[in-house]
């Protein structure tokens, strides 16, 4: 633990108690160790204790969003089952806070409409929709398009009054 006179004087914890905050980590640990505040069961406000995020999850107590996803720790973990320590859980190219809160595709998907593009190639090199097989509505699936060459932005690439669907 800490001196008594320093739980009274300096860090204002309780010196009758070994944890203070009762976050599962000692006063002690959390001002010499971790760095955590020994008065607030989750320091950086994320929604996970001190001791969960050091002990269970491996992410920093200190900061509300350890991967820099855009999305919190306790948000990654509690609500979308996504991994607060890898910013693209799934590996697409896209992190997890631009599929939840930009793109709206599943951030354990990488391939959230099945068209055979991962969402992150749908987005930055391709300009397709993520959400959507076939982006043009041509009747031909994005990846399909890309593998043969038609554009997956444009109906009728070739110009020809027939939408590319029709001409495979």
């Amino acid at each position: 633990g800490l001196p008594d006179g320093t739980e009274v004087n300096t860090t204002k914890t309780d010196p009758l108690k070994l944890d203070t905050d009762g976050d599962g980590l000692n006063d002690g640990v959390e001002v010499n160790t971790t760095k955590t505040d020994p008065l607030k069961l989750d320091t950086d406000g994320d929604g996970l204790s001190d001791s969960a995020e050091i002990n269970t999850h491996k992410t920093d107590p200190t900061k509300a969003d350890t991967d820099a996803d855009g999305l919190s720790d306790g948000a990654e973990i509690n609500n979308h089952k996504t991994d607060p320590l890898k910013p693209d859980t799934d590996g697409d190219g896209l992190n997890d806070g631009a599929e939840i809160n930009t793109h709206k595709t599943d951030p354990l998907k990488p391939d959230t409409d099945g068209d055979s593009l991962s969402d992150g190639d749908e987005v930055n090199k391709y300009k397709t929709d993520p959400l959507k097989v076939d982006t043009d509505g041509d009747g031909l699936a994005d990846g399909t398009e890309v593998n043969m060459q038609p554009n997956p932005l444009v109906a009728d690439t070739d110009g020809d009054g027939l939408v590319d669907g029709d001409e495979v």
